[in-house]
């Protein structure tokens, strides 16, 4: 025997799902089936009493719907469809168009003793210089 999911109808699979959700499966079916009562689980409760081994065995495996239509049958496969135009978000305008533009005549007073425009590197070899 296979280890497949046991198939039941599907408003019984729903049935089941739900109340293993509000409650823990036990293989005590009686209980089980009292349970199911209580919160009106009445698809799955008729179908736990009649088929109690197939109940146990889905406890431990799993179950699974029926498949709603037979397999034997070959489906057309769709067309592909136009894909959807997606909608666009605008942002809004960068910093850097209210950053102000630095002077033609500032960068020329920032010049380093070795003759480099200054920045980080005239900086780290500043330091470097002074300390090493």
């Amino acid at each position: 025997m296979s280890r497949e999911k046991i198939k039941v109808p599907g408003n019984v699979y729903e049935e089941l799902v739900a109340l293993e959700r509000e409650i823990h499966f036990t293989l005590d079916t009686q209980d089980t089936v009292k349970r199911a009562e209580d919160r009106g689980y009445m698809a799955a409760a008729n179908w736990i009493r009649q088929n109690e081994n197939a109940y146990k065995v889905g406890f431990s495996w799993g179950f699974e719907p029926e498949a709603e239509e037979p397999h034997s049958t070959i489906r057309d496969i769709p067309e592909r469809s136009e894909p959807t135009q997606r909608r666009t978000v605008s942002h809004p305008p960068t910093m850097q168009a209210s950053r102000p533009q630095p002077q033609p005549g500032r960068s020329s007073q920032r010049k380093s003793s070795s003759g480099s425009n200054s920045g980080i590197l005239a900086s780290i070899k500043k330091w470097i210089n002074k300390y090493f």
